[in-house]
């Protein structure tokens, strides 16, 4: 049975599209299963309007002059299995599984057997949901609240899928000994707490942030569920989180081990109990690329089930 993932070009600064391409890896590495990435289509190829078509027939010409159509400037992670295929080229769409995020937008590719996975809060990033019936969903992991939509079900597996790059992220030649850094991204509606002299992580390359991490004693995010959080932590830096407005540390990450070396806050008690758990931190993650494995099993078994 063929997944039709559709997702953007890979980034390994965007924990989504990392996300996206390793589940497609994931179920590429198990017998039987086959997966590919389907880069977005435009809107503008979507429009079955006649008389928008011909107002878009420029900027429709121009997509399909670049080459794009068929993936020729789509990245993908070079060490992975993740064969990429144009929406216009997929024959057997109505016998497969499509797997969307959750910003997707409806069913671009006309799906029978929608997937919808949540790797943030529903809404979160296009401030609308426009889901379809009868498709199966799932959460990312434990920080996912609850979402049930008219006539689609949630399952009660989580979909969590991870890959970190250890090699960058460790204690080799770690010195932690002054100075912040931070990092902004999805927490740009947070008032500023870092120090002027603070440096910002966004934008920069693995290897440039973990120099960063390696020398700095504190880290800073602003962003509730980045994984940066962690990966400062595996280089020995103290992270912090920036806690949202009446959001509890038990709603922010339900599950104690998804706290495991980071602060929720300034306060002394967060701050020692982050350093009390950082040496559990990379025993964990370990674990949970162990996990992911499973999960993806689990979620063909019953993504099998569940449409055929």
């Amino acid at each position: 049975m063929k997944y039709y993932i559709y997702a953007p070009g890979y980034n390994e600064n965007s924990g989504g599209s990392v996300v996206l391409h390793r589940l497609c890896h994931l179920i590429n590495s198990i017998e039987g299963c086959e997966a590919y990435l389907v880069p977005p289509v435009p809107e503008q190829l979507t429009v079955t309007n006649f008389r928008l078509f011909i107002r878009n027939l420029a900027c429709i010409c121009k997509w399909l002059l670049s080459g794009r159509i068929f993936h020729w400037n789509y990245k993908t992670n070079p060490h992975w299995m993740t064969p990429v295929i144009s929406k216009f080229f997929i024959k057997d769409i109505n016998s497969s599984i499509v797997i969307y995020p959750e910003i997707t937008h409806g069913n671009p590719l006309n799906g029978r057997n929608v997937v919808r996975w949540f790797l943030h809060q529903p809404g979160y990033f296009t401030k609308q949901i426009n889901f379809g019936v009868n498709e199966l969903h799932y959460k990312f992991n434990s920080a996912i609240r609850d979402f049930n939509h008219c006539l689609s079900s949630l399952s009660m597996l989580e979909l969590k899928v991870i890959y970190y790059p250890l090699e960058h992220y460790n204690m080799n030649g770690s010195k932690n000994v002054t100075g912040c850094c931070h990092s902004i991204r999805k927490g740009k509606n947070k008032n500023q707490c870092h120090p002027s002299d603070s440096i910002l992580i966004d934008g920069l390359s693995h290897h440039e942030v973990s120099e960063i991490f390696k020398k700095s004693k504190r880290f800073i995010s602003y962003d509730d569920y980045t994984a940066y959080s962690l990966f400062a932590s595996l280089c020995g830096c103290e992270s912090i989180v920036v806690p949202g407005d009446g959001v509890s540390k038990e709603e922010w990450y339900p599950n104690p081990t998804d706290r495991y070396g980071i602060a929720y806050g300034f306060s002394e008690q967060e701050i020692a109990g982050a350093k009390a758990t950082k040496d559990k931190v990379l025993a964990h993650i370990l674990k949970e690329h162990e996990n992911s494995y499973e999960n993806v099993k689990n979620f063909i078994k019953e993504t099998q089930l569940n449409f055929f």
